[in-house]
């Protein structure tokens, strides 16, 4: 059986169980997908923030520094009122 026809098949299983089952696959799964990708944090809201997400973002933060598009202290203070 591919893997195409075992998704298309547990989706058909889920839909046949009771509400506890996809609890406890949803929260199998999701700790699953999270071993994949380690959660380093999260966000205000509570999403959580992977590795490979933030590495992309401190990478872009990190070139525009190079390029010179970072702010100083000053700048900083000046525009929070500090």
């Amino acid at each position: 059986m591919s893997s195409i026809e075992m998704k298309s098949q547990i989706q058909e299983y889920l839909e046949q169980v009771d509400d506890s089952l996809v609890q406890a696959v949803h929260a199998m799964l999701g700790t699953y997908i999270a071993k994949q990708n380690d959660i380093v944090g999260y966000d205000i809201e509570g999403k959580p923030k992977y590795a490979s997400e933030m590495k992309q973002e401190y990478r872009k933060g990190l070139e525009a520094v190079a390029r010179g598009e970072g702010k100083s202290l000053e700048e900083m203070k000046a525009k929070y009122g500090l």
